[in-house]
C-alpha cells in the first residue's frame, strides 16, 4: 500500500499578477487583490486547484497520463467517497518573506475602454495587482505514485490570475523534495479523550439554517459529527477490515463539539441564556433566578461562549472570515458569484470523546485523529487543515471547573445548563424537550419542578451515507438553555454525576445531550460581564488596520456627502484642490478660499449646498485622525487627512457615474 507524501511548492511572479478577490475598494481600486488578515496578498486554494486541474488536462491531451487521472486526483462532480486515496490536498499559497509594509506588495494599473477612438465615458477602472518578484509558498499532499505526474503538471503552469491576455500573471512553479506524511501515535487510554485542535487554514462548516442560495454561513465551532466523520473516514481508509469488524462498537463513541478557546486558562461553556443588563452594560441580572428583571434592562450580549470567573461572565465568539468564489457552471450557464464563510485560521478549539462503553477504542481513535486532520467542506480546495493533539482526561473540564465539587452536598435549588443541544422523548417516542418525570426518576427525588427557564430552540438533521439520504430533522433545546430546578429532597451527588456522564435525550453519540448541573450560588452570583475580543493576528500591521478604518469611514460618510447635492464636477474640483494641498505638504489655502467663495459669493441656494460639505471637510482637517477613524493609535499628518478626503470624493464620483 502506497503512502501519502507532502510536497513544498513555490510560485514566483515573473510579472505583475491580478488575483481578484471579488471586491472593490471604496474610493480605490475597482478590482482588489485577495488579502489575508495581515493585508498581504495570497492565492486561494481553489484558484491554485483550478490551475493544477487545467495543467493536468493539458498533459493528458498531450499523451501524458490518462483522462481518468484528472478526476482521480482533482475530484469529480457528485463524488461521495472516502478521504485519502489519490485525491490531492493543498494549502493556500501565502507570501514568502513579506515586507514590513503590506502596501509594498501592490501596484495600481488603470484601464479604459475606447469608443470610436475616444475614451468611453465612465469606463475608467483601477485594478490592483501583486508586484512582480514576489514569491508564494504552500504545500500539496498526494499519493507517492502520482508524484511524477504532479511535478510535470506544476511545471506546466505558466500563467495565473486574470488579465493574462494583457501580460499579467506570468508565474513559475518550483517543487521541493517530498517528505512522508507523519502519523502521530500517542498511545493514550481511558474513557475520556481531550481533543485539542488548531486551525492552520480556514475551516468551512456550513450552517444550513443561516445559509441561502449565494451565501454559505459557517458554524462558530466544529460539530462533533464532523470529528466523528473524520475519524471514521481515516479508520475506514487505513484498515477496511478492522473498521468493518468494529463498526458497531464505534457507534457508542460520543464525539462532542469542538468549541473555541481564546485563552488556555479558560474553561469554555456555551453562553448562558436568560441574562439582562442595563444600557451601560455594567450590571447583569438573571431572569431564571426569580422570573423577573429590572425594567428598562435589555438582553445581555455575551457572545457565543463564555467562562465563569467569580461574579464575572467572560464571553467570546469564534473568529470567522469570508471569501468570494465563482461557480463557473456548465455549458450555457452564466458564472455565479457566491460567498463562503469559514472559521478563521490560527484559532484553538477543544473537544472531548467519551468512551464509557468502549474504552478499548481510545488508542485507535487517538491515532486516527492526531497529527494533520482535514475537516469540513472544500478540504480539497485549500480549506480545512487542522493540527490535532489527543490526550487522556478524567472528565470534561467544565464538570470540574463549574459543577458540584467532590464531597459536596447538592441543595434543593440548582440549575441545569444545556452544554450541547438536547431533547428527550415522551411516552410516544416524540421529542418533548425536557421530560420532568423522567428527569425526576433519574435524579432519584420525590418532587421536581422547573421554577423558571430561559431557552432557545435549534433544529438538527443529518445525512445517512449508507442509505444515501438525509436523516429527519429534530428540534432541540439549544446550547446555553438554562433551567432553574427545585427538588425535594435534594438530589445525590452521584445521581448528578451519572446524568452528566450519560447525557440526556437522543443522539448522544453525535455530541447532543450534554448537560451540566450548577450550584445556585454559581449562577445567582453573576453580576458583571467582560467581553473577550479575538486576539489580533501578530501579522496584522498598523498599516492594515489603518487601511480598513479608512475604507469603513468612507462607506459610512458617502451618503452624507451625496446628500449635499453637489455635482460630480464640483466634487472633482474639491478632490483636485485636496490633491494640490497634499503636494504642498498640507497647505490648504486654495481649498479654504474655494470653500469660502462658494459659501458666500455664489448666492444662498448655492451656498446651502456647500455648507454640509464644508462642515465635513473641516471636521476631517481640524480633528486628530485617530478620532476621525476611531483608532487608539495611528499616524497623523495633514497629508493623511487629505488622502482620506480624496478617497471619499473619488468613491462618491464613481457612484454617481454608476447611477
Amino acid at each position: 500500500m502506497s503512502q501519502r507524501i507532502t510536497l513544498p511548492v513555490r510560485m514566483e511572479l515573473r510579472s505583475d499578477a491580478v488575483f481578484g478577490s471579488g471586491y472593490s475598494i471604496p474610493g480605490g481600486e475597482d478590482v482588489a487583490v485577495c488579502r489575508n488578515d495581515a493585508g498581504l496578498p495570497y492565492v486561494k486554494g481553489s484558484t491554485w486547484k483550478g490551475l493544477l486541474r487545467e495543467s493536468l488536462e493539458n498533459l493528458t491531451a498531450w499523451g501524458v497520463g490518462v483522462p481518468a487521472d484528472v478526476d482521480a486526483l482533482m475530484g469529480e462532480p457528485g463524488w461521495n467517497g472516502l478521504s485519502g486515496g489519490r485525491r490531492v490536498q493543498l494549502t493556500e499559497l501565502s507570501l514568502l518573506d513579506p515586507p514590513d509594509d503590506p502596501e509594498d506588495c501592490f501596484a495600481l494599473r488603470v484601464f479604459t475602454s475606447l469608443e470610436n477612438g475616444v475614451v468611453k465615458s465612465g469606463s475608467l477602472r483601477t485594478v490592483s495587482c501583486a508586484r512582480a518578484g514576489l514569491t508564494f509558498s504552500g504545500e500539496i499532499s498526494c499519493d507517492e505514485t502520482d508524484l511524477p505526474l504532479l511535478r510535470d503538471a506544476l511545471a506546466g503552469i505558466k500563467w495565473a490570475g486574470t488579465q493574462r491576455n494583457r501580460g499579467f500573471g506570468r508565474v513559475r512553479f518550483t517543487v521541493g523534495d517530498a517528505r512522508a506524511s507523519q502519523l502521530d501515535a500517542p498511545g493514550v487510554a481511558g474513557t475520556c479523550l481531550r481533543v485539542r485542535l488548531r486551525t492552520e487554514l480556514p475551516v468551512v462548516l456550513t450552517d444550513p439554517g443561516r445559509s441561502d442560495g449565494n451565501s454559505a454561513e459557517t458554524y462558530g465551532f466544529i460539530p462533533g459529527s464532523a470529528l466523528r466523520g473524520a475519524a471514521m473516514e481515516a479508520l475506514a481508509s487505513r484498515d477496511p477490515a478492522w473498521f468493518a469488524a468494529h463498526r458497531k462498537a464505534l457507534l457508542h463513541a460520543r464525539f462532542l463539539d469542538a468549541v473555541p478557546v481564546p485563552d488556555p486558562s479558560l474553561v469554555p461553556l456555551p453562553a448562558l441564556r436568560g441574562f439582562y443588563e442595563d444600557k451601560e452594560e455594567s450590571c447583569l441580572e438573571c431572569v431564571v433566578q426569580n422570573g423577573d428583571f429590572t425594567p428598562r434592562f435589555k438582553r445581555a450580549k455575551l457572545g457565543a461562549f463564555c467562562a465563569l470567573d467569580g461574579d464575572v461572565i467572560r464571553g467570546w465568539t469564534a473568529a470567522t472570515g469570508g471569501a468570494t468564489r465563482i461557480h463557473r457552471g456548465g455549458d450555457g450557464q452564466d458564472p455565479q458569484m457566491f460567498q463562503v464563510r469559514a472559521l478563521s485560521a490560527g484559532q484553538d478549539l477543544e473537544s472531548y470523546i467519551l468512551l464509557d462503553e468502549t474504552p478499548e477504542l481510545a488508542g485507535t481513535l487517538a491515532q486516527a485523529l492526531s497529527g494533520t486532520l482535514w475537516l469540513g467542506a472544500d478540504r480539497y480546495a485549500g480549506y480545512g487543515k487542522c493540527r490535532v493533539q489527543v490526550e487522556a482526561a478524567p472528565r470534561p473540564a467544565w464538570q470540574t471547573a463549574y459543577g458540584f465539587p467532590d464531597g459536596s452536598t447538592p441543595e434543593q435549588e440548582l440549575y441545569l445548563l444545556a452544554v450541547s443541544p438536547f431533547t428527550m422523548l415522551d411516552a410516544f417516542g416524540e421529542p418533548c424537550g425536557l421530560d420532568e418525570t423522567r428527569l425526576r426518576q433519574r435524579l432519584g427525588v420525590e418532587e421536581l419542578t422547573v421554577q423558571f427557564c430561559a431557552t432557545a430552540l435549534s433544529q438538527a438533521g443529518g445525512y445517512n451515507r449508507t442509505w444515501g439520504c438525509r436523516a429527519p430533522s429534530v428540534r432541540f433545546y439549544d446550547r446555553g438553555s438554562l433551567f432553574h430546578l427545585s427538588c425535594k429532597p435534594a438530589p445525590k451527588l452521584d445521581a448528578l454525576r451519572q446524568i452528566q456522564r450519560d447525557g440526556l435525550g437522543i443522539r448522544r453519540e453525535e455530541g447532543f445531550g450534554q448537560v451540566l448541573f450548577l450550584p445556585a450560588a454559581r449562577v445567582d452570583g453573576l453580576r458583571r460581564k467582560a467581553k473577550l475580543e479575538p486576539a489580533p493576528d501578530a501579522g496584522t500591521s498598523t498599516q492594515t488596520r489603518l487601511r480598513r478604518a479608512r475604507y469603513r469611514w468612507v462607506m459610512d460618510h458617502t451618503g452624507e456627502l451625496n446628500a449635499c447635492g453637489l455635482s460630480k464636477s464640483q466634487i472633482g474640483t474639491l478632490q483636485s484642490l485636496c490633491e494640490k494641498a497634499m503636494s504642498k505638504g498640507g497647505d490648504w489655502t486654495e481649498l479654504d478660499a474655494h470653500l469660502n467663495h462658494n459659501l458666500s459669493n455664489r448666492g444662498a441656494l448655492h451656498g446651502e449646498r456647500f455648507q454640509k460639505a464644508d462642515r465635513l471637510i473641516r471636521a476631517v482637517l481640524e480633528r486628530p485622525l485617530r478620532e476621525t477613524l476611531g483608532l487608539e493609535r495611528c499616524g497623523d499628518s495633514m497629508t493623511e487627512r487629505f488622502a482620506l478626503l480624496c478617497l471619499l470624493f473619488d468613491h462618491s464620483r464613481k457612484g454617481k457615474e454608476a447611477e
